[in-house]
């Protein structure tokens, strides 16, 4: 559980089109969009990726690969950057584009979809995801739902939790993150069209319920309530947000 510094991030569903910033720039965004391309793999490239150099060909147990993940080291070159000052990279998850930074909760789940309770099925996985989000907002007297084609969960017609997950040998990593009061302005349409979707609009906990809005330390509380719940874990008890 976190709350990040500011940054953008490409999924790998996200095209470089749904930055729309860059067609304001002067060589109409050719540069930056060659730099965040999903194929593009030079040392200039906006890219974060898991360094799997230090697993070489060596066979990890499961618990083993899982601490792997969690404690990987991270290797990019510098970021593209909004025009906010936000750097961008393009990642591994699933998904288009969005934003993440203070204000927004969020949580990478590192669970092994081979265990017998789960389905090794990430779109199983990723209604389950959706599912702790609901709850997780229900607590706080907020009716969310789901959405037939798009990922997430949604208030009427606008986003209030994004979803984008990936798996290495059915071991997840990505997660969600839950506005609960962001600086929207950082969703505007002249910086990003948020996760490919130009009709829907974002919105935030903080925008649903005013001044009744929680700090981030307490939706945490109650996201790891609602995720036990949906996942049968237990959880051990430790600081909950980085």
């Amino acid at each position: 559980l976190l709350e990040h510094e500011p940054v953008y991030t490409l999924g790998r569903g996200a095209s470089e089109d749904h930055l729309t910033f860059l067609d304001k720039e002067s060589d109409g965004g050719t540069e930056n969009r060659r730099r965040l391309s999903r194929k593009y793999r030079g040392e200039d490239a906006s890219r974060l990726n898991i360094d799997r150099s230090k697993q070489g060909s060596q066979v990890m147990s499961l618990e083993e690969e899982v601490n792997h993940l969690s404690n990987q080291s991270i290797g990019a070159s510098t970021p593209v950057y909004a025009p906010n000052g936000s750097p961008i990279y393009r990642i591994e998850r699933g998904g288009e584009v969005t934003y993440h930074g203070p204000g927004q909760l969020v949580m990478y789940p590192l669970l092994n979809l081979k265990n017998p309770a789960y389905e090794q099925d990430l779109h199983w996985y990723l209604r389950q995801i959706e599912e702790v989000i609901i709850q997780t907002l229900a607590e706080f007297d907020i009716e969310s739902n789901r959405d037939e084609i798009n990922t997430g969960v949604w208030v009427g017609q606008n986003k209030i939790a994004a979803v984008g997950v990936s798996s290495s040998r059915w071991i997840t990593t990505h997660g969600l993150a839950i506005n609960v009061k962001p600086n929207l302005d950082h969703f505007d349409k002249d910086i990003i069209n948020p996760c490919g979707i130009e009709e829907r609009g974002v919105t935030s906990m903080a925008d649903v319920l005013g001044s009744e809005c929680p700090m981030v330390e307490e939706v945490a509380e109650v996201a790891l309530k609602c995720f036990s719940n949906v996942f049968g874990v237990e959880l051990a008890s430790r600081d909950r947000i980085r």
